[in-house]
């Protein structure tokens, strides 16, 4: 139909993704990562950014939990150097955080926001660097945390500025947006539903409950929904390390059964 963009799917080239989310991702999708503290959800996203930088689509990555600096540093500890994508104009942040420190970048590629609770402010100039990158139907934009950005205005008001996002970025320029948001802070019990009614897509990242009886963390994730793309909910066990986000397989050992005599087989029990 005349006006209608054709929806397409896309591999995020993070292979356990891959794996769940069978025919690959919709580009106009909003998509929450859900977790606990530790869970991994930073490091997914610093995963995304590699991954989409690398096969040469922008990437904008809005910093609230932590300094652009931080970023690269966790991003360098994985085991990819981004910053030449900084260079050359493909990788922009916006700075949510470092407006608390009297820090400066000579970077181009960073923005930073003194007041980044003025959420009509950040939403023109998140537009504005969509903008400048020709970011339609291609890119990602990725942000650390939607928990933050609460933490800087009323909640509900967040909850409007994310409608708008995902109004103006992910269907009307076909742009994926993957933000991170956390699980468990009583002051913001009953917004995780709320995201839940109003985004595309929720991945769930979580302690194995088996395991933390026994006191290990380990790590799991599993695709709750996503619109517009068969998927697998089952939970998978997951770890991060050089290279990024990958399965685990815990093998468990079979417990030989005793073998019982015919003479025991056919033994008559005792009367009591």
């Amino acid at each position: 139909m005349k006006g209608f963009k054709e929806r397409q799917n896309i591999k995020t080239d993070i292979q356990l993704l891959d794996d769940l989310i069978i025919d690959g991702l919709p580009r106009d999708s909003f998509m929450v990562l859900l977790g606990e503290g530790g869970t991994g959800k930073s490091a997914i996203l610093g995963e995304l950014c590699y991954r989409f930088l690398k096969k040469g689509e922008p990437v904008i990555y809005v910093a609230l939990d932590n300094s652009p600096s931080s970023v690269f540093s966790d991003i360098n500890s994985l085991g990819w150097d981004i910053a030449p994508f900084c260079e050359n104009g493909l990788l922009r942040f916006l700075d949510c955080f470092s407006f608390r420190m009297k820090t400066d970048y000579d970077e181009k590629c960073i923005t930073v926001l003194r007041e980044p609770d003025d959420l009509p402010n950040f939403t023109d100039k998140l537009v504005s660097i969509m903008d400048e990158l020709n970011m339609d139907g291609k890119g990602i934009v990725l942000i650390d945390s939607l928990t933050e950005f609460m933490t800087l205005s009323d909640p509900s008001q967040v909850v409007d500025s994310v409608k708008n996002w995902r109004a103006r970025g992910t269907k009307e320029r076909n742009v994926l947006f993957v933000t991170t948001l956390h699980y468990g802070l009583k002051a913001f019990e009953g917004f995780a539903d709320v995201f839940d009614y109003i985004v595309d897509g929720i991945i769930d990242l979580r302690y194995d409950p088996t395991y933390m009886a026994s006191d290990i963390l380990l790590k799991q994730i599993r695709v709750r929904k996503i619109k517009g793309a068969d998927h697998y909910t089952n939970w998978v066990n997951f770890v991060i390390q050089k290279g990024g986000l990958k399965p685990l397989i815990i093998e468990t050992k079979k417990t030989k059964k005793k073998k019982t005599s015919n003479k025991s087989k056919n033994k008559t029990p005792k009367k009591t």
